[in-house]
């Protein structure tokens, strides 16, 4: 028993050995994966640290760019426009094509009131003076003032007469005649200058 006693106790010991040194084993490799994690996450810290620098270098620069594009929008070129220019030129067209329409009515009527016949009754301003010498013309479509004293000086000129007649000399034979606003159908007196 004694014996048996003692192999126990050798087992035991054996046993016992065995363990603290498979448990001093499995630490040292407990210690050395800690020591790699350790070593890996002190590298990428220093990548970290090393990305963080060149990224506030890259934010310095960008902020200097930003700087001098600043500096360089607030003095206005005149060759570009601003959205206010714009709106400006915009507000500008609408108030000149309001402008516009408005003198296009206008005119439209006084255009009408131009063609609209005389009232019965009521005769085209004619002043022919028997003691003076002359034609009566009827005023057709297109016609002018000037167009219609040419055309009488052209035929006296092929008549051999060397007097013209001029626009004073109608419009004071005329005095209710305003040259602008001639009717179709609206008779002149044109003097004969001889």
């Amino acid at each position: 028993m004694k014996r048996l006693l003692l192999v126990t106790l050798f087992l035991t010991t054996v046993y016992l050995f065995q363990s603290t040194s498979a448990m001093a084993q499995g630490a040292s490799l407990d210690t050395r994966a800690l020591r790699e994690d350790y070593s890996r996450l002190q590298s990428q810290l220093a990548d970290l640290l090393e990305a963080h620098n060149a990224l506030k270098s890259e934010l310095s620069k960008l902020r200097s760019e930003v700087r001098l594009l600043r500096a360089e929008t607030s003095t206005k070129d005149p060759t570009t426009a601003t959205r206010d220019d714009l709106e400006g030129l915009a507000k500008s067209i609408r108030e000149i094509d309001r402008k516009r329409l408005q003198d296009k009515d206008l005119i439209l009527k006084e255009m009408k009131a131009l063609l609209r016949p005389p009232p019965a009754g009521t005769k085209s301003p004619t002043v022919t003076s028997k003691s003076q010498k002359g034609f009566d013309h009827t005023v057709e479509a297109g016609e002018t003032i000037s167009a219609i004293i040419a055309a009488y000086n052209t035929q006296l000129k092929s008549k051999g007469v060397k007097k013209r007649i001029t626009l004073k000399t109608v419009l004071d034979a005329n005095p209710n005649l305003n040259p602008r606003t001639m009717r179709i159908g609206q008779v002149l007196f044109i003097p004969d200058p001889r």
